[in-house]
């Protein structure tokens, strides 16, 4: 008899619940610097580590300038290069185009 009876059984609705999350990047950077400065007074290896990740990464902030110009200086040399391949195949196509029709139309 249990063997019918959880065959003629309802199923339940699935149910979702979603938890949010919150997640506050200010207080978690406020923390990984306090963090910091505790380990500054150290001298171990990893306080040693996040100083150096910390210096690069600050430097390469402060160099985002020149950064800038040099990727405005490549975007200028590609949109050259692009418009030199235009005006050289819009030249070759008016030149010698009709001369390769007449040779394969012969």
């Amino acid at each position: 008899m249990a063997i019918i009876g959880g065959f003629f059984k309802k199923q339940k609705h699935q149910r979702f619940e979603y938890k949010p999350r919150y997640w506050d990047p200010q207080k978690e950077e406020l923390e990984q610097r306090v963090k910091a400065a505790q380990g500054m007074a150290d001298n171990d290896p990893e306080s040693i580590k996040r100083r150096i990740s910390k210096n690069w990464r600050r430097n390469y902030k402060s160099n985002s300038r020149s950064s800038y110009k040099s990727s405005k200086r490549s975007t200028i040399m590609l949109l050259m290069i692009i418009g030199v391949l235009l005006v050289s195949s819009y030249y070759f196509l008016t030149v010698y185009l009709p001369i390769i029709e007449q040779r394969l139309g012969n």
